[in-house]
């Protein structure tokens, strides 16, 4: 038994190993990701704050997830929706002229700040099983806010590549000779990184792409005769960076000189956090239930990814979630037990006494190519394989959810997300008719025992009883209708002296559908007719 246990374990720790392949090569996309623009002499930091949030992330799923297989840390989603929150934050910085403090300091508060409350929102809704509440949100919403974030993930990685935000005020940067190179070469690695993995399922494709990548590189330049350090001058490089010391971002003096100011301003990106967090939690544990045929539990996923935040918050680092491909592509290659998301976990934190030197080797592209790949697998799914599961106008709400995300913030996706989402379901719902059916007094009456002279009485003055048997939820959509119903009706039955209503089918009904009756006992009144509820 013992000798079970020993391969059990060789073989889950050696799972991990190879998924931890694949989660450093993410690892370090997403720190090029976020630590860009006036953040990228900072680089070896924001790669040792990631590797310390894959590390806490991976562990501590590992430890309380309902998969004994999970694997945690930084994922593809969440980390574009906190680019775009850090990238906020940058460009508050640069209206203040930079008066406000370090911004390495104000971009690790804000991260810890973020992730804790993501944290606190998961747990809230683990420890209270309301996980099951986030499928009410509408899959218009969840599709735009998805497809919206593989926008912002391709637009950051080029960011990553050509050290320029891109916007309508920087387009003519984008035009240049050698920065539309750059962006060529990242396109290359991402189309074949995609035809790779369409073609083999393999861990080893995507660093291997990467190792390529960085070989093929190198191999050009000396051939060429263009040294290293000119090729880190002109951008194709990133520029070597001293050893990052990490230590607490919550020291008085850069909570001081945090811009409280702008947190205001960066609401959205805040929620968006938060929200794109929880539905990635409820989709990556839906789609590895399906994956590995073995039931999830939501509420106990959700605390445990929101542990993993309020540990990683604490320390200043990035979101952590449930992450779909690694564990999926875990249990696949093997692994049974916990074992393989706690080697995951100790050799992220291995990561953090490596030189981080090695930067000034990798370049830019390279790792754009890869944020280009997720980015637009992101947005193949969400907004383009959608238009095949969804109706005409639930695809077009879609669409119009993603581009205001995209031009206007999540702010105002968050909006707009909010009233398409209860229009839609408004409309779809009102043309549900609420008349399960109608009926008169000729051919629909008691069962009580009546004489031939009644009977004959019914079938001569049956008509003027004019009913409907209501169903479902009556609001005010539906009522509105139901009201144009009784019109027509009563128009086209003048001898109808009694308008009968059975509720026995009806759930419920609110304040418009009250006074949608009232109006219908207002032209029944008009028409000589008396309103009977039952």
């Amino acid at each position: 038994m013992a000798a079970a246990t020993l391969r059990n374990g060789l073989r889950d720790a050696s799972a991990g190993a190879i998924c931890w392949v694949l989660s450093a090569a993410y690892c370090l996309s997403f720190a090029a990701l976020i630590f860009t623009g006036p953040l990228t002499p900072f680089l070896a930091t924001g790669v040792a704050v990631t590797f310390l949030s894959a590390a806490v992330g991976a562990g501590i799923v590992a430890w309380r997830s309902s998969f004994p297989f999970a694997i945690g840390g930084p994922d593809n989603a969440t980390s574009a929706v906190v680019a775009a929150l850090v990238a906020g934050l940058m460009a508050n910085l640069g209206a203040a002229g930079g008066a406000t403090g370090h911004p390495l300091g104000a971009a690790l508060i804000l991260m810890g700040l973020v992730t804790a409350a993501t944290g606190l929102l998961l747990s809230g809704l683990g420890l209270t099983r309301a996980g099951r509440a986030v499928r009410f949100v509408p899959y218009p919403v969840i599709g735009g806010f998805m497809g919206a974030t593989g926008v912002v993930m391709i637009l950051g990685a080029a960011q990553v590549i050509a050290d320029h935000r891109f916007n309508l005020a920087n387009i003519a940067l984008f035009g240049g000779g050698e920065v539309l190179a750059k962006l060529a070469a990242g396109a290359a690695v991402a189309v074949v990184l995609e035809l790779l993995l369409l073609r083999w399922r393999n861990v080893l494709i995507l660093p291997g792409v990467l190792a390529a990548a960085i070989v093929v590189t190198h191999l050009l330049f000396r051939a060429r005769g263009i040294p290293l350090a000119e090729a880190q001058t002109h951008g194709w490089m990133f520029h070597p960076s001293p050893a990052a010391a990490l230590s607490s971002p919550w020291a008085l003096s850069e909570l001081e000189n945090f811009p409280w100011g702008a947190l205001p301003n960066l609401a959205g990106e805040f929620l968006a956090v938060m929200f794109v967090t929880t539905i990635s939690v409820l989709l990556n544990s839906t789609g590895i239930e399906i994956a590995t045929k073995r039931e999830a539990s939501v509420d106990r996923e959700l605390r445990a990814v929101g542990l993993a935040n309020l540990v990683s918050g604490a320390l200043g680092g990035l979101v952590s979630c449930l992450t779909l491909s690694r564990t999926i592509l875990n249990r696949e290659i093997g692994a049974a037990g916990r074992a393989s998301g706690f080697t995951v976990a100790g050799l992220s934190a291995g990561m953090l006494i490596v030189d981080p030197g090695f930067l000034g080797y990798v370049p830019k592209f390279a790792l754009g190519g890869l944020l280009f790949c997720t980015g637009g697998r992101l947005v193949l799914r969400w907004l383009v394989h959608s238009a095949r599961r969804l109706l005409p106008l639930e695809y077009l709400s879609l669409l119009v959810i993603a581009a205001m995300i995209i031009n206007f913030g999540f702010v105002a996706g968050m909006a707009i997300g909010i009233v398409i989402g209860c229009s839609t379901f408004a409309f779809s719902a009102a043309r549900v008719s609420v008349i399960k059916f109608g009926f008169d007094g000729t051919e629909y009456r008691s069962a009580l025992d009546r004489s031939a002279g009644d009977m004959a009485l019914l079938a001569r003055h049956g008509g003027e009883i004019q009913g409907m048997a209501l169903q479902s939820y009556l609001f005010f959509g539906s009522a509105s209708r139901l009201q144009e119903k009784v019109k027509q009706l009563l128009a086209t039955c003048h001898d109808c002296r009694s308008l009968l209503f059975d509720f026995r089918l009806v759930t419920g009904l609110d304040s418009s559908a009250s006074y949608s009756f009232s109006q219908i006992k207002d032209a029944a009144d008009e028409a000589g007719a008396q309103m009977v509820l039952t």
